[in-house]
């Protein structure tokens, strides 16, 4: 269930700011550093770091932090 939650968060969160193409991909039997990913296009630089900021803004008034953040400048 926290999984779904997670998941329908971060994809209502991408939507909501006009991302293209969102993907998901169960990827947990394949790699030890996630269960699924969720990929979506955005129109630019400044958009890609809008949705990265949306989502992650989105599951954490939700109660989701993540552990780690890989590559994200401050």
């Amino acid at each position: 269930m926290k999984l779904e939650k997670i998941i329908e968060i971060a994809v209502n969160a991408l939507n909501d700011k006009k991302a293209k193409e969102i993907t998901g991909i169960e990827v947990g039997e394949l790699t030890v550093i996630a269960e699924y990913f969720i990929l979506a296009t955005a129109t630019s630089g400044t958009h890609v770091k809008a949705l990265a900021d949306i989502v992650e803004e989105n599951l954490s008034k939700a109660g989701f932090e993540p552990d780690h953040i890989e590559g994200k400048a401050t």
